[in-house]
């Protein structure tokens, strides 16, 4: 029988091979920064074709901290998003479990998000205006990369040297409380993740309740269901009682495509999310 980690990267329309395609269809990246010595210890960097010194999206993608890849920048529309607003795009990969936890997870995003402040000279990016975005548990490694100074800090920066988070439907941002109403999904997807883990020390509104004034600011874009809105709402809340600056936007939609739609469609001219961070990036990061 296949394996859930299998079944879900046919779902989601993942490939271990994505990075060999070829083709019209597939935009291949500009070149591939490694900051460790494992194979996932590594992000894609899709530069603005008329190149010059600009902004960058940098995308960590869902999976339920278990499965997904890069690559899936290669089809979807992210990337032209990026480069309409005139900005870099970068997609990272990390570890994941069950080969490491998820505060191992977050070590290896805080370490591409470093490699790419880094090494901002040498790709023409804006180190000043550098935007982290997550899906699902991306979004929850990336409001912990903002959130938890100890991450970024141990490479020397704080998460105010972010421009901005966008968090995307989201989960376990206050990791105590729950992310789904489904049993099945909470076994399969959460427990192994969270089970045993110090479950305040993965929450970014836990680190953003402890470090007053550090929030970078928050897009918080997340779906109708209860209790996606639920962790929403306490990420929003955690954000303004840090000082931070938060905006959040909710759309319909409660299930697990909608849930993956709100990703996959995002970039498209039209989708509500794309036009909510399209108005958001304009208004704090002007041209």
């Amino acid at each position: 029988m296949p394996s859930l980690a299998n079944l879900m990267n046919v779902v989601l329309v993942y490939g271990t091979s994505a990075e060999q395609r070829e083709g019209p269809r597939y935009r291949q990246p500009s070149d591939t920064l490694r900051f460790g010595d494992h194979p996932l210890q590594a992000l894609d960097l899709h530069l603005h074709p008329e190149g010059g010194t600009r902004p960058l999206l940098a995308f960590l993608h869902g999976g339920a901290w278990q499965f997904g890849d890069k690559t899936r920048r290669l089809t979807d529309a992210k990337v032209p998003f990026a480069h309409g607003e005139g900005w870099h795009f970068a997609s990272l990969n990390f570890r994941q479990v069950p080969q490491v936890g998820v505060a191992e997870m977050a070590r290896d995003a805080a370490a591409g998000v470093a490699a790419l402040f880094q090494e901002a000279g040498s790709y023409g990016i804006e180190s000043r205006r550098i935007v982290l975005m997550g899906h699902s548990s991306g979004a929850h490694l990336a409001a912990l990369v903002a959130s938890d100074p100890a991450l970024l800090g141990a490479h020397g920066l704080s998460p105010a040297r972010l421009a901005g988070v966008i968090a995307n439907d989201g989960a376990a941002y206050l990791a105590s409380e729950p992310s789904t109403g489904s049993r099945f999904l909470q076994r399969r997807l959460l427990d192994p993740a969270f089970a045993g883990a110090d479950l305040a020390a993965l929450s970014p509104t836990v680190h953003l309740g402890a470090h007053a004034g550090t929030a970078p600011p928050f897009l918080v874009i997340h779906n109708a269901s209860r209790h996606t809105r639920a962790q929403a709402l306490l990420l929003a809340e955690a954000v303004e009682c840090n000082r931070g600056d938060v905006e959040r936007h909710e759309f319909p939609g409660t299930g697990i495509v909608d849930h993956m739609r709100i990703s996959r469609h995002f970039g498209r001219k039209g989708f509500g999310p794309t036009e909510v961070a399209r108005a958001w990036l304009r208004q704090r990061l002007p041209a």
